[in-house]
């Protein structure tokens, strides 16, 4: 229905006499034109919130990534220091 009103204004006003509407007519157009609006408005809202709720889980799995990777490199440092700390007393 949005595009409908849409295309009728841009009819109306490309026309080179004035459109034969009445305030009521007009009112009418504005109100659904608000609706629209809203429609849009409501839609792009919770796209921004899923895409918010996205970035904050891969973050955090990210996070956990991270921890667990630095926990991994530890585990390995410590492993090759005492490799070497064995070798030397050989």
């Amino acid at each position: 229905m949005c595009h409908f009103v849409q295309l009728k204004l841009r009819k109306e006003l490309l026309l080179s006499r004035p459109p034969d509407i009445s305030g009521n007519e007009i009112r009418a157009q504005l109100v659904e034109q608000q609706k629209c609006l809203e429609q849009q408005t409501d839609m792009r809202v919770q796209l921004l919130q899923d895409l918010q709720d996205f970035f904050r889980k891969k973050s955090e799995i990210e996070m956990e990534y991270s921890r667990n990777l630095e926990k991994l490199a530890e585990r390995f440092m410590a492993k090759t220091r005492s490799t070497k700390d064995h070798q030397q007393y050989k």
